[in-house]
């Protein structure tokens, strides 16, 4: 493969992994602060800032235990006419490696129609192809060619997540099983919106629910409360709405729970718009292994329920 056609291939797949960034980044990037508050007098005990560090701190060793493990991931998308038939659909299988900053081990992907800002073939190829050095992950400090989780923690340090939002405690609630605290966020007013990422981060609100017993994020939901302009010039993101659940504790162990991620976006052109839905999984944990090595693991679990009562419903 030639310099121009990696260079291509990778922005062509940017839109893809700016996507799944955003999912991924509006869950945790409420888990990466970088200062401290002090919390008002009057506020309920523990305060929301409290909680909040309390999450930050369960979040840290938890990335730290993990690099032990592996996980799969499974992105199925579906696009939406005006009328809410489906149009478009694709699904992408990877291998997510917590800490590793190479791109994600790809390993299988399908599409039928046409998927905006998706290509088919574009992502990472997989290990046991046939092919060549130009299957294996390039070493080079291209931004795009780095694990996009990892790219998250680092977007919500660099913007100093936690400094943009208003937070406030809620009532307890339940979530996962579990007793949890609630906490709510809202950007301050008068932030920098240079950035495309300011820009969306200075429009997102939502909660967040807290386990009382160990601080795990059980559940987290967020939105924007107002069109953000990301992509380019003429384009906006008009909505974005994003949930996140872990699967209540199986006794399999809290640290390998599975989790699972929705979102609803819609980008505004001039004269017309794109409607997605997004379903994330993230499950099947397993020792980690090299990059390209066959696992045993089962096949993931098709979330067939919801994505049939998606349709129509963009």
């Amino acid at each position: 493969m030639t310099r121009a056609a990696g260079s291509a291939r990778l922005r062509t797949f940017r839109m893809r992994r700016f996507s799944c960034r955003l999912c991924l980044t509006a869950i945790i990037a409420l888990l990466c602060p970088s200062v401290a508050f002090s919390a008002p007098a009057d506020e309920q005990k523990p305060a929301a800032l409290e909680i909040f560090d309390a999450a930050l701190a369960k979040f840290e060793a938890d990335r730290v235990a993990l690099r032990k493990w592996q996980y799969r991931q499974t992105l199925r998308t579906h696009q939406f006419d005006s009328g809410g038939k489906v149009t478009a659909n694709g699904s992408w299988e990877s291998i997510v490696r917590p800490g590793d900053p190479r791109p994600l081990e790809y390993t299988a992907e399908s599409m039928e129609g046409r998927l905006s800002f998706f290509k088919a073939g574009a992502e990472e190829p997989r290990p046991d192809a046939k092919s060549s050095p130009a299957a294996k992950p390039k070493a080079g400090s291209d931004h795009d060619e780095q694990n996009q989780a990892e790219l998250a923690v680092e977007a919500v340090r660099k913007y100093n997540l936690r400094d943009r939002y208003i937070w406030k405690r809620l009532p307890n609630d339940t979530a996962s099983g579990e007793s949890a605290y609630v906490i709510a966020f809202e950007p301050k007013p008068n932030q920098n919106t240079r950035t495309r990422e300011e820009r969306f981060f200075g429009q997102l609100t939502g909660r967040l629910w807290v386990s009382r017993a160990d601080s795990t994020v059980l559940k987290a939901e967020a939105s924007l409360r107002a069109p953000a302009q990301l992509f380019w010039v003429i384009a906006r993101v008009t909505k974005f709405r994003v949930s996140y659940n872990l699967a209540p504790d199986s006794g399999a162990g809290r640290l390998l729970r599975a989790a699972k991620a929705t979102a609803q976006t819609v980008v505004a052109f001039p004269f017309y718009e794109v409607r997605q839905r997004h379903w994330l999984t993230m499950d099947r944990y397993e020792p980690r292994t090299p990059r390209g090595a066959k696992t045993n693991s089962p096949q993931p679990a098709v979330m067939s329920s919801e994505v049939e009562t998606s349709r129509g419903r963009p």
